[in-house]
Order: structure tokens, then C-alpha cells, then sequence
């Protein structure tokens, strides 16, 4: 059956009969549609928080906020996230948020969260659109809570290279380059400029102080990082920005100055929501405490989601996620790129060594070693050279090594559902879409532009709005499908030939939807 939910404000006899004949068609037309947006499924959520937060007043707020605006299923635990997993098993919610304190939500929290999140059912994949929603304060955090319009992207800020024509203004200090610590500007109006670390006329963590005071989107940084700061690009590391014990970020010329002076000025809070993507920096996305940059990123600065390491980076997953999202624009929110590079690297592991997706990395208070990580791996009994593991390249042993380090320490936060996209659609050199009849279902991808579609590295996915069971590739295997029970993600989505288009076919039965609001 299908269900469909009504404003809640009063609606005429009109307006009723309308929607009993669409309900009437919905039960009739769409009960095998994978996509159809308004299947109770889609917006099946669940917030899950431990006993001790939801006692305190303040953070009550925030979790009775959440639930309200998704009309979420509470889930409690006792300190112990897994825990959790019974209730979320039997929901199978599409979404779920782990509302945390600062003091819950450290590395192994994450890694906590990692492991219960595929854990819902028996397969190896992710089963849910997950999200930590934290902050220095419970106002903090029900800033976030309270955000709802969609944000679409038109200005950023970034330390490496983005995809320029996506945006309306975008300003760029190099990581690298030739001359190294140059610069790029494309304003408003379309005019680009660029020059030398010399012509910026101050250092760069002045410069970008300075457009970030302009209320950019998206902020993308790389080059070192670390809890509570991120150093301006590599080779120069001309000046950092920091996170300080008073809730506001300040940018140091002198990347070894810790605390501001008398005359040292915060950088101004940010009221615009946009999104936070360390994606090069190590540490960043692990809270340490209440005056992170994760918590001061998300409070005063309005950062509403945000993806970054635990750890330091190494293999570098979040980079392709990066690619992702940036392939197919507006094709999938920033929350589903994550969910679906996480796919990607738990199936690059299960092809490396299925037994090796059991492994769980050691993850503590203190700083986490690789060196630790590959003995850890070799007493787990996982299979691979430890020598190959520790030279550079891209040897099987270094990359299964780099999977696992990456899988339970990339981090989101945020409320999943919000959805964050590029403004600008351009003209995709791939249209897709999905069609049902029956338990039969086709994935089509309409090939616009060839060498585009050719040279496309980046996997192409659709999350279900209904979930499906006995699900079986019946073609297209050569395009490498991962098929799940909420999802199917093209790893190959290339043309092998002259096709017009990338048809793959499956076969899953639709699981009946539950009314998922309690």
C-alpha cells in the first residue's frame, strides 16, 4: 500500500477529493516505482541519542526538534551506539541522524557510527544516509536542525583546484602550481583574474579571511591540518586559520601563533548556510573538544554539513567523492555523494579480500598510526604484503591498506537529508533514469556527449525511494553494477562501444512500506 501525507494545515472538500483520487492512483500506478519521491520510505528517519544527552534540557530541544521535522522515530541508547541497532534493524530507515555532545563524539564514536550503519541488515553495504549532528552548544547544534531550504551552490572558497564553470564566483589560492601559492579570482560578472603569492598583497590566511567574509557556499581546504586548524596551501603554508576557545576562527600570518593578541580581529561570523569539505586535510573532521573546527565551523559559521578525516589522510577516498560530486551536478545531493563513496570502498575492499571488510581499525584518543594500522591488519589475519602496503603507488596491498583506513574514519556531519547541490546544471553529457514494471526494473543512461561519457571516471547511482528484495543484475554486468536493496551504483558507466546508450536491467521485488512515522 501506498500512503501519502497531507500539509497539516485544513484542506478543502476539493483539495480532499483530489487527494483521494491520487492516493487511489499511487496505490495503483506507482507500487513497483523505485523513484517515486513520495513513498513513505523516502523520508523514513530515525534520530538516535544516548540517554544521558536526551536528559538535558537543552539538548532535548535539539532531538525533539529533529524529530519533529521529520517526523522521525526516536531511538535512545545507553552510551553505546550498536545498541541502537535492534530498533533501527526493524525500521530500516532511510536516513538517521546521531545527535552527540561534543565529549560523545570523537573518532571512535565515528567509527562506532560507521559499523552500526551497515549493520541494519546481512549485506555488506551501507543501509542508511547517516549524520552527525553536534555543535559547542545545543543552540548550536538546533541552528542546524532548524535549516530546511535546500542550498544550491553558486560561490565558493577553495585551496585546490574545483570545477570552475559550476559556479557564479569562485576564488581559489593554489595548492601548488607553478609559480607555487598562486591565485585565481572569477567574479560575479564573469571577469577572471590571477597572480603570484606575491600580488595577493598580504598572506594568504589574510586573503582568505577576507573571501570568506563574503559569504561563500562552499569552502574546500587542503594542505595540512589538523582538531582546530587548517594551514594555508602547500608548498608556501603561508599563514593558518584556527579554531579558538572563544568560538570564532582567526587567520595568523605566523602559522606557530596559537592565540590572538589585542590586535588580532575574529573573522566575521558567516550567516549564509554552506558546506564544509576539508577534503585534503588531515584531522579536521575529528571533535576534540567544544572549540573544534567541526563545532566552529557549524556554529557561529553556519556550516550545515560538513565531510572530513578522523584521522590523517592517507589513501584519500574523500577525493573521489569530490569527483563525484562535481561529475554529474545536481545529479546527487552532497549527503548521497558520501553514501555512495562509501559503497565504493567497501565493494573496492570485498573485491581486494571479502574477509577483510570484518577488520576494525584501533581507534582511540591518541594519534593513530599507519605503522600501528598494518600490524593491526596482519594480526586481524588480513591478507596482503606489509612491504608493498608501506611503498607509494597504487599496488593492491597499498590500496587495500588505504581502504581500510579510510572506511570507518571519514566523517559527515549534518542532517543527512538536507540536500546541497551546484546551482548551475550545465549540459550533462549523460541523462539518467529508472523505470519499473513489475519486479522488473531498467536503469537507463542516455549518452549527450560522448567524450564526456568516455572520459568519466566518476560512478553514477540512484538511491531508491523503496527498498526491494531477491534483487538480481539481469544485464549490464560489464558496466560493473553494485545492486543493493536501497540502491544501484554504476562503477563503469563508460560506453564499451557505439551505443546510444548504458542499459542495465534488474529484477527486485518491492518491500511493502510500513508507515515510517511514529
Amino acid at each position: 500500500m501506498s500512503f501519502l501525507f497531507f500539509p497539516r494545515q485544513r484542506a478543502s472538500a476539493s483539495a480532499l477529493l483530489l487527494a483521494l483520487v491520487l492516493l487511489f492512483f499511487s496505490a495503483c500506478a506507482v507500487e513497483t516505482n523505485l523513484v517515486f519521491p513520495d513513498d513513505p520510505w523516502a523520508h523514513s528517519y530515525a534520530v538516535v541519542v544516548s540517554r544521558k544527552t536526551y536528559a538535558q534540557a537543552d539538548w532535548r530541544k535539539v532531538v525533539d526538534a529533529l524529530v519533529k521535522k521529520h517526523l522521525a522515530t526516536l531511538v535512545l541508547h545507553d552510551g553505546d551506539v550498536a545498541t541502537a541497532r535492534e530498533q533501527l534493524a526493524a525500521q530500516m530507515p532511510r536516513f538517521t541522524a546521531f545527535v552527540a555532545q561534543p565529549e560523545e563524539c570523537g573518532r571512535a564514536f565515528v567509527a562506532q557510527v560507521h559499523r552500526l550503519s551497515r549493520s541494519y541488515d546481512d549485506d555488506p553495504w551501507l543501509d542508511t544516509l547517516w549524520g552527525i549532528i553536534t555543535g559547542a552548544t545545543a543552540a548550536d547544534a538546533l541552528r542546524v536542525v532548524h535549516t530546511s531550504a535546500p542550498l544550491e551552490i553558486k560561490r565558493a572558497l577553495a585551496t585546490t583546484s574545483l570545477k570552475e564553470s559550476l559556479f557564479d564566483e569562485y576564488f581559489l589560492l593554489r595548492d601548488g602550481g607553478n609559480p607555487p601559492g598562486g591565485w585565481f579570482w572569477k567574479k560575479p560578472d564573469g571577469t577572471t583574474t590571477h597572480g603570484t603569492r606575491e600580488t595577493l598583497g598580504k598572506s594568504a590566511a589574510a586573503a582568505w579571511a577576507e573571501q570568506f567574509a563574503q559569504a561563500p557556499d562552499l569552502v574546500v581546504t587542503s594542505s595540512h591540518g589538523f582538531e582546530n586548524g587548517v594551514e594555508m596551501p602547500l608548498p608556501l603554508s603561508d599563514g593558518i586559520v584556527r579554531a579558538h576557545d572563544d568560538g570564532a576562527l582567526y587567520a595568523f600570518a605566523d602559522k606557530r601563533q596559537y592565540k590572538p593578541d589585542a590586535s588580532t580581529k575574529p573573522i566575521p561570523d558567516s550567516t549564509n548556510p554552506k558546506v564544509y569539505f576539508p577534503v585534503g586535510n588531515c584531522l579536521v573532521g575529528h571533535v576534540n573538544g567544544r572549540h573544534c573546527m567541526v563545532t566552529t565551523m557549524m556554529g557561529a559559521y553556519n556550516v550545515r554539513q560538513l565531510v572530513g578525516y578522523t584521522v590523517n589522510t592517507w589513501h584519500g577516498a574523500a577525493w573521489e567523492m569530490l569527483s563525484l560530486w562535481q561529475a554529474l551536478p545536481r545529479r546527487n545531493t552532497f549527503s548521497e555523494c558520501f553514501f555512495f563513496t562509501q559503497q565504493k570502498i567497501l565493494h573496492d575492499i570485498a573485491e581486494l579480500d571479502p574477509k577483510a571488510l570484518a577488520y576494525k581499525i584501533k581507534l582511540g584518543t591518541g594519534k593513530v598510526e599507519i605503522d600501528v594500522h598494518l600490524n593491526d591488519m596482519l594480526a586481524a589475519g588480513v591478507k596482503f604484503d606489509r612491504r608493498q602496503a608501506s611503498l607509494p603507488g597504487n599496488t593492491p596491498d597499498r590500496r587495500l591498506a588505504g581502504l581500510l583506513w579510510d572506511m570507518d574514519t571519514l566523517a559527515f556531519y549534518g542532517d543527512p537529508a538536507w540536500r546541497a547541490t551546484f546551482a548551475k546544471l550545465e549540459s550533462a553529457f549523460v541523462s539518467v533514469g529508472l523505470d519499473s514494471k513489475g519486479n522488473k526494473h531498467r536503469l537507463e543512461v542516455s549518452i549527450n556527449d560522448r567524450v564526456q561519457a568516455v572520459q568519466n571516471t566518476a560512478p553514477i547511482g540512484i538511491i531508491f525511494s523503496r527498498r526491494i528484495q531477491n534483487a538480481k543484475i539481469l544485464k549490464g554486468e560489464e558496466y560493473e553494477p553494485i545492486l543493493a536493496d536501497n540502491f544501484i551504483l554504476l562503477l563503469k558507466p563508460q560506453p564499451k562501444g557505439a551505443e546510444s546508450e548504458i542499459i542495465v536491467e534488474f529484477e527486485g521485488d518491492p518491500i511493502s512500506s510500513a508507515a515510517p512515522h511514529q
